[in-house]
């Protein structure tokens, strides 16, 4: 069985990586240094995207719980984590309603250690299919248009804060 949000030909190709690495001689190559430094940092994407999709999954089925409707969740198209006390997942992601495909963007936050997972915010951003998507699965213009109006907001609130703390600006908060 898959790990959720793993497809098939990641998978397979993370356990040549790993076969690779751990018998080097047994797939024909040696990277040379100290592969294990790779293999974790392959096995941390997996996780985190895994991760990602797990919180859109779970974002996709508290709007459907909450506002009574039937999305379909269809895939994540951008995700950034933020620890904070657990996880702050930032999302965009795809959902399917009455056939049309649309954009949202959510935040999950997640305490694995408490069993505790919140969704802070869940928005409509607008029609997938008027968007640009890449065919590499990327969204082109549309994430590229979202991510520049996000940052725009959070210089925004940063100034904000700053005005409001007399000046003085902290940040305590890591991104990964």
């Amino acid at each position: 069985m898959l790990p959720p949000g793993c497809s098939g030909a990641v998978l397979a190709a993370a356990v040549l990586l790993v076969a690779a690495v751990a018998v080097p001689g047994a797939a024909g190559f040696h990277l040379g240094g100290d592969e294990s430094g790779l293999v974790r940092g392959m096995l941390a994407a997996l996780r985190e995207q895994a991760e990602a999709e797990d919180a859109a999954r779970f974002a996709v089925a508290q709007h459907n719980r909450n506002q009574g409707t039937a999305l379909e969740f269809a895939r994540v198209l951008k995700s950034k984590r933020q620890v904070v006390t657990g996880t702050l997942h930032d999302l965009i992601l795809e959902a399917v309603d009455a056939g049309k495909k649309n954009l949202y963007s959510a935040k999950v936050w997640v305490k694995p250690w408490e069993d505790f997972k919140s969704v802070v915010e869940f928005r409509y951003v607008g029609d997938s299919e008027s968007k640009s998507v890449a065919s590499d699965g990327s969204s082109g213009q549309a994430i590229a248009k979202l991510s520049l109006q996000a940052h725009m907001v959070q210089e925004h609130e940063a100034r904000l804060h700053t005005i409001e703390n007399g000046g003085l600006s902290s940040d305590f908060s890591s991104s990964s």
